[in-house]
């Protein structure tokens, strides 16, 4: 009788154990965009990291959610209230940004009530964004600069271009931040001295033209100097999925359309070559891949 009375003992206290474990959500953040286009690959990450988490028998986490910062569902803030609705007692928030730059660290922050800058409060309620009130606990993790996820994804862009290294000169760009503008220059220099390393390229510049807005001032001064230099001219961009041929081919149609076809020849070189994608898609599912690391690191060394 003793030994029913605690085997039952031991079955109530480790369902109640079961019932008091803490549930975990993983919610992956990108900027969104108004382009299906452009939402389409970063939304299927979702699915390919729940996939993996199964792969790897992580269980930490009841609720895997992307959420968009702007433009369209699912928002920042719809997400957290479906946590809320689910019965989550804590959030791991991954930001699916290049480098640290305003997004991250200021506008996703102000959203999620990790800070809180009235100024910026302010502009975010202006352009439209919903803010986080909630009083489950966000921590926010690093941004794709982290590892070298960055390096290799666009290495294997390059080599995708090329044809002879030995006649080809490399161009990147990237959107840049004014506020952590030293960042970005170390993050797109080791990009291209790792990508000239893998491939036997020996030219290599780069500019900062936020998502096109600058590409005629800044990218192609840097794509016509390095043509003069070589026979061709890689031009790839350091974007989730934004890619820099649609760059380029604005920047030609609006010289068109201002009938300056004459000083096409001159403003849009022949030589270059552009880069259909940024780190999306990626057959090989390295963003997914490296998002669940990080998932996995906070599983590990978070306190209970």
């Amino acid at each position: 009788m003793k030994i029913q009375k605690t085997i039952a003992c031991v079955i109530l206290l480790l369902f109640g154990c079961a019932s008091l474990q803490a549930k975990n959500a993983l919610v992956i953040i990108a900027h969104g965009s108004p382009s299906e286009k452009w939402n389409a690959p970063v939304l299927s990450l979702e699915n390919e990291i729940k996939d993996i988490l199964k792969e790897r028998n992580i269980s930490g986490f009841d609720y895997v959610r992307v959420a968009l910062m702007e433009f369209t569902e699912p928002t920042i803030a719809s997400v957290i209230k479906d946590c809320e609705n689910e019965g989550i007692d804590r959030i791991y928030a991954v930001p699916l940004f290049i480098a640290p730059s305003g997004h991250s660290e200021n506008d996703v922050p102000n959203i999620l009530g990790i800070k809180y800058d009235v100024q910026m409060i302010d502009e975010l309620k202006k352009e439209g964004a919903s803010l986080v009130n909630t009083h489950i606990p966000i921590t926010l993790g690093p941004t794709l600069s982290y590892n070298s996820i960055i390096k290799d994804i666009i290495l294997d862009r390059v080599k995708e271009m090329s044809t002879r290294a030995d006649e080809e000169a490399l161009v990147l760009l990237a959107h840049g931040s004014p506020d952590y503008q030293s960042f970005w220059t170390k993050m797109i220099t080791e990009a291209g001295n790792y990508i000239l390393g893998k491939t036997g390229i020996q030219y290599f510049d780069y500019a900062f033209v936020e998502v096109g807005q600058s590409f005629k001032e800044k990218a192609l001064p840097a794509i016509i100097q390095a043509g003069e230099k070589k026979k061709k001219v890689l031009v790839q961009g350091i974007y989730l999925v934004s890619g820099v041929k649609r760059m380029s081919e604005y920047v030609e149609e609006e010289i068109k359309n201002k009938g300056q076809d004459s000083v096409i020849a001159y403003l849009i070189p022949t030589n270059a070559v552009y880069g259909n994608y940024g780190l999306l898609p990626d057959a090989g599912k390295r963003i997914s891949y490296w998002v669940a690391d990080r998932a996995e690191e906070w599983l590990s060394k978070k306190i209970d």
